[in-house]
């Protein structure tokens, strides 16, 4: 047991967990599942733009295919050569938007080291979750910043945060979870624990709420050589903290700062049931919780 001063009172913690870092950590998948769900979040964000500023859509895709069109350095993909092309021909996912469909799969085929012999499968396979979040969180980043270039920086990233708020809307329209603070706490622990990509103590901060701070994380590992480390936070976890709360019933989450700009995230879980809007610990308070 530790103590630390948080406001006026000396608060006791313990570590419910600390997970090392492993550049080489990763799990088994379904890769193709994951695909899917990508290129699906994309013609979302895609038909959002269509319905909300139907005038700026030309200008976004081209955009983004600029921008896809700049990973590829030159070399050809071809998307058969792992099996992609099945996917490219399925008109559910990205029908209306084929080629933009085409230049993600290609990305995604840059950023996966894909064995000699690969073909895509409906089977679990080990990846590495470096060589998953790179093509995912890039393709996010890709968007973003498209979206600021047609509309300038400010009104850019709003309009990404509307766009967040009508994602969320959507997964909303499946029934919500609710989870007990405990479940919360101790699930997010050990799925960061035992996936090795994290750096991370963990402390409860009043009942129902508790604060996590990450040194490392593998989301940022993933995205730390991308120019504009603010978009790349928008990109990979502003989505995370928001949709959080249409995701569940009461479990709510904010950080005061992120590894994408700063030398660590801090980020308070709470239960809205306990605390409407409870404090956030200062940043010398989160600085002091250090891994084992």
């Amino acid at each position: 047991m530790f103590e630390l001063e948080y406001k006026t009172m000396k608060l006791e913690y313990e570590y419910y967990g600390y997970g090392k870092f492993d550049d080489d950590t990763g799990d088994k998948l379904n890769l193709e599942t994951q695909i899917c769900s990508w290129l699906r979040e994309m013609e979302l964000m895609i038909n959002f733009v269509k319905n909300t500023k139907p005038e700026i859509l030309e200008a976004f895709l081209e955009k983004i295919e600029s921008k896809y069109l700049t990973e590829f350095e030159g070399k050809s993909f071809e998307l058969s050569d792992v099996g992609f092309d099945r996917l490219a021909k399925d008109q559910s996912l990205l029908g209306d938007y084929s080629h933009y469909k085409d230049l993600a799969l290609r990305v995604i085929m840059k950023h996966i080291p894909f064995s000699e012999g690969y073909t895509l499968s409906e089977e679990e396979e080990y990846i590495r979750w470096l060589d998953l979040l790179r093509p995912k969180n890039r393709l996010l980043y890709h968007r973003i910043t498209a979206m600021v270039e047609v509309l300038g920086r400010e009104a850019g990233i709003d309009f990404y945060k509307e766009f967040v708020e009508y994602w969320g809307k959507e997964l909303a329209k499946k029934p919500k979870v609710t989870s007990t603070y405990e479940y919360v706490r101790e699930e997010r622990v050990n799925s960061w624990k035992n996936g090795n990509g994290m750096e991370f103590a963990v402390a409860d901060v009043s009942e129902g709420a508790f604060l996590a701070k990450f040194d490392r994380c593998i989301s940022h590992e993933s995205m730390k050589d991308m120019k504009d480390q603010e978009l790349a936070f928008y990109a990979v976890c502003y989505p995370g903290h928001t949709l959080i709360g249409y995701i569940h019933k009461n479990i709510l989450m904010r950080a005061t700062q992120t590894l994408f700009t700063a030398d660590f995230c801090d980020e308070l879980r709470w239960d809205r049931h306990v605390h409407d809007e409870p404090e956030q610990p200062s940043l010398e308070f989160s600085r002091k919780l250090v891994p084992k």
